[in-house]
């Protein structure tokens, strides 16, 4: 891909979401509205139900530092930066570089900063951050949901270990799915198997009052993504093989989604009654069994990058096209 098409996409995509911010969609619509799902994906990942997005994720995060913070972090996509003030507030992380390429979250982002007194331990820059020059000292790479945004993972991969300082850490939550939701077949037939067996109540269309979500789930095309996010799921199934193959061993935690992100998208907020909410906690159960044997859609990784003793002889070891990718980057 040339600059000036990466240039285009990027311009494209920090367009649509800062359209996004001014939108108004429906309340708890989401997986990540809800909380019993938020719940059931913080238990996944550090054995509590904790409230909050990320939560699990965070405590896992700040468990790398036993007790204390990593003093300089950078982050991709970061958005608004709403989840790295989180890692700041709970004495994760000292300090945060902050990168998106929507005007609108970066200047609302430095409004609501200033606001909470975070000015000082936060740097929002609108830029693409692989166009910029950046240091290799920092303690922690941040991804957040926006990996899944880069056109080439092991590229993206690859920049986060060499901006890592020895022994630092890479921390990822993100969707880890089909490449552009070209959802597989077997993830088709379980979400569509879950919605022909929902009630009409619970699959009423929040969008379109009165009418109801299709019980058949398919998928769009590749250029209707596009069309919306040229970014979009850009390069996603290709993330995990990437974190396996330039961190050999990070931690990784399939945190589902084949369900709770496919099959229940739109309709969270008909489930309301407490057998409602004991219907959707056996569809997490299901969603989780998937996980486990190796459907999911998003996952939390974490690994350190190698004591530089070890380093050297890592490097030897790495194939020739990684070592062009980490030069070149």
């Amino acid at each position: 891909m040339s600059a000036q098409d990466q240039d285009s996409i990027n311009a494209a995509a920090g367009q649509y979401w800062s359209d996004m911010l001014a939108s108004k969609a429906p309340e708890r619509v989401r997986w990540w509205d809800d909380e019993t799902t938020r719940r059931h994906i913080n238990i996944i990942v550090v054995g509590n139900p904790l409230d909050g997005l990320h939560a699990g994720f965070h405590e896992r995060l700040a468990e790398y530092f036993a007790g204390g913070s990593a003093q300089r972090a950078i982050s991709v996509g970061c958005g608004l930066g709403s989840k790295e003030w989180n890692l700041v507030r709970m004495g994760a992380v000292e300090h945060f570089d902050l990168y998106d390429i929507s005007i609108a979250n970066v200047e609302l982002g430095q409004k609501l900063a200033a606001e909470s007194g975070l000015s000082d331990r936060l740097s929002y820059h609108l830029a693409d951050a692989f166009k910029e020059t950046i240091p290799a000292d920092y303690d922690l790479v941040y991804w957040n949901n926006a990996l899944h945004h880069m056109p080439d993972a092991f590229r993206a991969v690859a920049w986060s270990y060499d901006r890592l300082r020895p022994g630092g850490l890479f921390a990822m939550d993100d969707f880890v799915g089909p490449t552009r939701f070209q959802w597989t077949d077997e993830n088709l037939r379980w979400a569509c198997a879950v919605r022909r067996n929902l009630p009409d109540r619970l699959l009423q269309n929040p969008w379109s009052p009165g009418n109801l979500v299709p019980r058949e789930i398919r998928r769009d095309s590749p250029e209707t993504i596009m069309a919306a996010d040229p970014s979009e799921a850009a390069d996603s199934s290709r993330i995990l093989p990437a974190i396996k193959t330039i961190f050999p061993n990070a931690e990784i935690l399939p945190t589902g989604g084949a369900l709770y992100h496919l099959a229940m998208n739109d309709i969270f907020c008909n489930f309301t009654s407490e057998d409602d909410y004991t219907l959707l906690r056996q569809i997490l159960m299901l969603d989780q069994l998937l996980a486990e044997k190796g459907t999911t859609q998003y996952a939390v990784a974490l690994a350190r990058k190698p004591a530089e003793r070890s380093t050297t002889s890592r490097w030897r070891r790495m194939p020739g096209w990684i070592k062009r990718l980490r030069t070149c980057g």
